[in-house]
């Protein structure tokens, strides 16, 4: 009865429900609007705060939104941009106190200026993905590399560094393709506290904006994206075995411009998604309708994460492993939510044209429905909660990291089930950038998520499986964590990774000299305190630190701090049977 129950949550997530519930403000105020809190779209930062400001401003125009940075600026008050939707995972968008501004650029959201001829585009920076990528396509160009999540802005891309899958060209990250964009930085007294720098090529500072974590000032407008002539693509979904992953993942991203792997690694199969541009006059008109982005109902959230729940509590690893392959299979046999027509999947490949392929989102296709459906990870529900942990490791080591990985996975092949739950492993090919704080060489972002418990006292099952592979990608390979993503000590010391790191605080020192877009925790990120990890009780079981103690685990539960199976200089809370 249960895997029935299963079976239908499944088949709910490939319901395209006719409205959702949209997300909720990220800014939330109290009914005197004289205390707003800011949170991400998932309700919660890493270290669980609650972040407060003093009030928000919804800019509309470039010229309000200088009149705004210029008070605050003469003010001396904190300052912190914040997007439509705050997807990022980190408290990127949290003031230092209770008395910062929050500027939103919710309203920031037109496109400026269309050059077919010049194959460019300018739009501000509350402009979201889905926007530029349905613009470009209405007069006849097209954005030729994205992220797989339309919900972001041009802003927060910028800001964090997001990208598809591909190593052709100038890679998959967005901010290589911008040749000019305006920002608004604090100023002195004889300017009007404010600034508006236009940065392109031309300019030094460029390659510290493309990639600013916000601490530069707000981005107003992104001039001349680079974008290409409409294209279709052809995709087919491959599944091998794992067992020559680290060889062929080398090599695969060089063979297909959109080339990505999703890896199920205690299942020990890799998906492998060969992915082409096609000539323009090939037959089909495929969309792209990512099955865990729509829209779902609520009740079958609530059924899904009460069964994990329970497992976890029973450490109950062979009913996450079937339940793992129920979803899969049930993903796979929807094609991932492809569709060769824009309805139903027939048979691969999927051919279609770019703007319909190369991202989605439809569970922000929103009216209100009172919760009945939402996106899946909707904190107002009892639906997904999860970590995300994700990192680019250099293609010249990648090979030796997936095969440690796979050495772990044959000490215990159940082990990684739980992250199978959350579709496995991305793979995704990026690029090495100019950007100071962009990808440093050619590699692979690895995105894993995996269960997390309400309380932050309870260990989760296979809690150092996961901890090893997080601190054997980040010490011993070297790896680069995502900027908009991941737990705190994935940020630990993570400046002295970046050749130009020591630029790029020259160039935030020069443009906020005040430090008003800085906060604590973009200072210890950025070297400039320590911290960003923090010993107490507990902390090693959200990723605010590495254990050094039992008591960084959780004794009480059996998991004490010990060394790592494969990597030895890990440290991680391991269950202890005989307590």
């Amino acid at each position: 009865m249960f895997h029935e129950l299963l079976l239908w949550a499944c088949l709910f997530l490939l319901v395209v429900a006719v409205s959702c519930t949209p997300p909720a403000e990220p800014v939330k105020c109290s009914k005197n609007d004289l205390n707003f809190t800011v949170t991400n779209s998932y309700g919660m930062f890493p270290d669980r705060a609650i972040c407060r400001a003093g009030n928000v401003a919804y800019p509309k125009t470039e010229q309000e939104l200088v009149s705004v940075l210029s008070a605050a600026t003469e003010a001396r008050r904190k300052m912190k941009v914040v997007t439509r939707f705050s997807q990022s995972i980190p408290k990127l968008v949290c003031p230092d106190g209770q008395d910062g501004l929050l500027i939103s650029t919710k309203h920031l959201n037109r496109v400026v200026k269309t050059d077919k001829a010049a194959m460019t585009m300018t739009v501000e920076s509350g402009v979201t993905l889905r926007q530029l990528i349905n613009e470009a396509a209405k007069v006849g160009l097209a954005l030729p590399y994205a992220p797989y999540w339309w919900g972001l802005t041009i802003g927060g891309i910028l800001g964090t560094g997001a990208h598809g899958s591909s190593l052709w060209e100038k890679g998959s990250a967005v901010h290589d393709y911008v040749v000019e964009m305006r920002i608004v930085s604090p100023a002195g007294a004889d300017e009007g506290y404010a600034k508006v720098r236009v940065l392109n090529e031309r300019d030094q500072d460029f390659d510290a904006a493309k990639v600013s974590l916000g601490v530069l000032g707000v981005i107003s407008h992104v001039r001349d994206f680079e974008t290409s002539i409409p294209f279709k693509r052809s995709i087919t979904y491959v599944t091998k075995d794992d067992k020559d992953l680290g060889d062929e993942a080398v090599s695969f991203g060089k063979l297909h411009e959109f080339a990505d792997i999703i890896w199920y690694p205690s299942q020990r199969k890799a998906v492998y998604r060969i992915d082409d541009r096609v000539s323009i006059n090939k037959s089909g008109n495929g969309l792209y309708d990512f099955t865990p982005f729509r829209s779902t109902p609520s009740l079958a959230l609530a059924l899904t994460r009460s069964t994990e729940e329970t497992q976890e509590s029973l450490r109950d690893a062979n009913g996450k492993c079937l339940n793992a392959k129920v979803i899969v299979s049930t993903l796979q046999t929807a094609a991932y939510g492809l569709t060769n027509n824009g309805v139903i999947f027939t048979c691969y490949p999927v051919i279609g044209f770019h703007n319909r392929l190369q991202s989605s989102g439809t569970c922000l296709d929103s009216l209100e429905d009172a919760l009945i459906t939402a996106c899946g990870w909707d904190p107002r529900i009892k639906g997904e909660f999860f970590h995300q942990t994700t990192f680019s490791v250099s293609l010249s080591v990648v090979k030796s990291f997936i095969e440690d990985v796979q050495k772990l996975v044959a000490m215990d092949p159940k082990s990684l089930c739980g992250l199978e739950l959350y579709n496995g492993i991305l793979m995704r090919y990026v690029k090495a950038s100019t950007a100071y704080l962009g990808n440093q060489e050619d590699a692979i972002d690895f995105d894993i998520s995996y269960y997390r418990s309400k309380d932050p006292t309870v260990p989760r099952l296979y809690q150092d499986i996961l901890e090893e592979i997080e601190q054997m990608a980040l010490f011993k390979y070297g790896a680069l964590p995502h900027w908009g993503k991941n737990r705190n000590l994935a940020f630990d010391g993570v400046i002295k990774k970046y050749k130009k790191g020591g630029e790029f605080l020259k160039v935030k020192n020069k443009y906020d000299p005040l430090g008003l877009f800085s906060s604590e925790w973009t200072d210890q990120v950025l070297g400039l305190r320590n911290g960003v990890t923090m010993l107490k009780e507990g902390c090693s079981l959200e990723g605010l630190c590495v254990c050094s103690q039992d008591v960084h685990c959780s004794p009480a539960n059996g998991y004490l701090c010990r060394p790592g199976k494969t990597f030895k200089q890990a440290r991680v809370c391991t269950f202890q049977h005989n307590i």
